[in-house]
């Protein structure tokens, strides 16, 4: 049985993100676990990637500081900042655009 490949770092963030504003529609009160959002890819990330997810999440102004923080057992939580949501609906934008 192959090992599985080691996903690339900025797409699995990326894929946070767009997890991040998904969990945020449903329950914007909520801060949201990372390890809970991307519990169907635990067994390809690393345990440190969770806080390196949140902190380039953070270095980007891409998640709300009041509610996004670095939690016990390696975890992270939080919410997309109003940059974060920006940012998606421009990529959501540019891909829409280039597909006509």
């Amino acid at each position: 049985m192959a090992t599985p490949a080691l996903p690339d770092f900025d797409e699995m963030v990326d894929l946070l993100r767009v997890r991040l504003r998904d969990a945020d529609a449903l329950n914007a009160s909520e801060i949201h676990s990372f390890k809970e959002l991307m519990k169907d890819h635990a067994d390809v990330l690393a345990p440190q990637w969770y806080w390196e997810a949140f902190e380039e999440l953070e270095a980007q102004g891409h998640l709300d500081q009041r509610a996004s923080d670095k939690a016990n057992g390696g975890d992270a939580g939080g919410r997309l900042s109003a940059e974060g949501r920006w940012y998606l609906r421009s990529v959501d934008d540019s891909s829409s655009e280039t597909a006509i």
